[in-house]
């Protein structure tokens, strides 16, 4: 089983990290990938480079433009044992972004939080969450 975890860096997101260690702690056919989703325009603009960084350069990117974002997805990928875990950053839609990621590379199952923590949608609760489930052709699970 393929599982994606969408991981802003808020509470919800870090019960997201719970609820897949979880779910894997007794198998060791899992592998999971934890998705951090930049989306332009939010209040964490990184550099102005950015915008002309393609999806394979981002990885390269590292800590020059993720810094603490990049250390928190590595920290939360130690906490899983026994699957095989990576992380990713990718920019755009956060909600577009995870449901295509997940389609595209055949994962069965997206893990997100309730709520996260970007921008105006902290007053929107859920939006990023709601509209994977809503847009999405992979099994989502919310954790609150």
């Amino acid at each position: 089983m393929k599982i994606v975890v969408g991981y802003d860096g808020s509470e919800a997101s870090k019960k997201a990290i719970e609820k897949a260690k979880e779910l894997t702690s007794d198998c060791k056919i899992f592998k999971i990938t934890i998705l951090h989703v930049h989306e332009q325009g939010s209040d964490k603009e990184y550099t102005p480079a950015w915008n002309l960084l393609q999806p394979k350069d981002l990885e390269e990117a590292g800590e020059e433009v993720f810094g603490e974002e990049l250390k928190e997805l590595n920290e939360a990928a130690k906490e899983i044992e026994n699957s095989e875990v990576e992380t990713k950053v990718l920019k755009g839609k956060p909600a577009k972004v995870i449901a295509d990621f997940a389609r595209e590379e055949g994962y069965d199952l997206i893990i997100v939080g309730s709520r996260g923590q970007s921008g105006l949608k902290k007053l929107f609760p859920g939006s990023v969450s709601r509209a994977v489930v809503d847009n999405c052709c992979v099994s989502v699970m919310v954790v609150k």
